[in-house]
């Protein structure tokens, strides 16, 4: 077992820096750190043994679980063969390979153009230059603006980080690329149109089109929107709303970018968000699950009529982009595995089957207490929101609430993530692999977690409190 060293320590506290994370806690309090150092299936242990379900897969990535030998032995053999080859000059055999793969099985269609990138930023930034450069290539040179979602995470990166819905994460790095607009989201439970009516009545789409009109369609490049937004909580776009934003991107000439970064490879019960709500989208962006976080990789799946535009014999109409790293021969390697397991397991149907299982559970456990206001999602995508009075939906405010109930979740053995990025939310999205077993043990620990709200808000009576498991300790994870 790997240990957590001195050495190591003040390492941690003067050179590590790690990602939305202060790293003042290590360096001014000398809290001690859960280190993973080993993965089986759904399960991870830490430093010192600890073993935790991994609620999150890693972060929404590890969809086929941790241990893979097959993805860690195939990518050994390509590294052997040849450790790089550069995208800008020659394509590798896996490279080809993978975007031949991933043209079959996405929506966008067998001819689609696959851009491979490094990740989800790096995808979501190349999505936004082709839609640019396709409106100038038909002559639309004012067709600039990107139509976003609030509250919606699409990236770091400058382009992507301009579009984000998080105010929070835009603020303090501008100016940014200019042209981002954002739109109210489909936020069924607390909408502002229709969240007392009985029915979605669809006026958080009009409001896009309204957007468009007022800003004049001739400058809007592109929309892009996630199946399932992933900030504020798994929200599901209701059934009709990307049909009804095709529409709308087809009639005014907008490109229709669909973020599949997380949604992508099973998470949501298909191979993409876009195949289970059947909507075409024109570029598609994915990564994370892609390899099942085992090598990092992105893509920009691109529909053949917008791909096409930069494809003839003359060098000028070439699409000036490029990563050095994009579509690296070890990590395509690893995807292609990646894409064998999921078919040979069958994990979509699974994802779906306990998904299915794990709602109703989490419904049945703490559906009806005090201050939870809602359990949704899709697939293995899930999240249950805390109010503080769930007859009237009022918000939970309290400072620090969320670092409060990530300690009580790390009490029992459960790695996932507690977020108020929108409202306070329990964020569960374990791997496709998940076992009957395994998803009981994640309903008890959440339930507790949530009667241990109730109790620190007096909404709980003590009666309620159920006994938590004793055989593990847990961790949760940061953004």
């Amino acid at each position: 077992m790997s240990t957590l060293t001195n050495n190591r320590l003040q390492a941690l506290s003067t050179n590590v820096w790690l990602h939305f994370f202060q790293m003042g806690h290590f360096s001014s309090t000398g809290a001690r750190p859960t280190v993973l150092v080993r993965g089986e299936g759904s399960r991870v242990w830490d430093q010192d043994g600890n073993e935790y379900i991994d609620g999150l897969s890693g972060l929404f990535a590890v969809n086929v679980g941790y241990g893979r030998r097959e993805i860690v032995e195939a990518i050994s053999a390509q590294l052997n063969d040849i450790a790089y080859v550069s995208p800008f000059s020659f394509p590798s055999l896996p490279l080809i390979d993978l975007s031949a793969r991933l043209a079959a099985i996405s929506p966008t269609g067998p001819r689609s153009r696959v851009f491979l990138t490094t990740g989800g930023s790096d995808a979501v930034e190349t999505a936004l230059k082709i839609a640019k450069a396709y409106q100038r290539r038909r002559g639309f040179a004012d067709r600039s603006k990107i139509i976003a979602r609030r509250v919606s995470y699409h990236g770091t990166s400058m382009g992507a980080l301009s579009v984000n819905g998080v105010t929070s994460l835009r603020n303090g790095f501008g100016p940014l690329v200019p042209g981002a607009r954002h739109v109210p989201l489909p936020y069924r439970y607390r909408c502002d149109y229709c969240a007392l009516h009985s029915g979605c009545r669809g006026v958080c789409v009009d409001e896009v089109e309204r957007l468009i009109e007022f800003e004049g369609p001739e400058t809007i490049a592109a929309i892009i929107m996630e199946p399932v937004q992933n900030s504020g909580g798994a929200i599901v776009s209701p059934p009709g709303y990307l049909q009804h934003i095709r529409q709308i991107c087809d009639h005014y000439g907008i490109v229709m970018v669909v973020d599949e970064v997380i949604c992508g490879f099973g998470r949501v019960g298909d191979w993409f968000g876009s195949t289970a709500m059947g909507v075409t989208p024109d570029i598609i962006t994915t990564a994370k699950a892609m390899t099942s976080g085992y090598a990092p990789l992105g893509a920009a799946i691109v529909r053949d009529t917008i791909a096409n535009v930069f494809i003839s014999d003359n060098d000028a109409d070439k699409f000036m982009h490029g990563i050095t790293f994009g579509g690296h021969a070890a990590s395509c390697t690893a995807a292609l595995v990646n894409l064998d397991i999921i078919e040979r397991e069958h994990l979509l149907e699974r994802s779906r089957e306990m998904g299915a299982y794990l709602m109703r559970e989490l419904e049945a456990a703490v559906g009806d207490h005090p201050n939870v206001g809602e359990v949704r999602g899709m697939g293995m995508f899930m999240a249950v929101e805390l109010v503080r009075d769930r007859a009237t939906r009022e918000s939970l405010a309290e400072e620090r609430l969320m670092v409060w109930l990530s300690e009580q979740l790390k009490q029992h053995g459960l790695i996932c993530r507690a977020d108020d990025r929108l409202e306070p939310v329990i964020q569960l999205a374990p791997p496709l692999i998940l076992t009957r077993e395994e998803a009981d043990r994640c309903v008890r620990i959440v339930t507790e977690a949530v009667h241990a709200l109730g109790r620190k808000l007096g909404s709980t009576p003590a009666v309620f409190a159920i006994n938590p498991p004793t055989e593990t300790k847990t961790a949760v994870a940061a953004d």
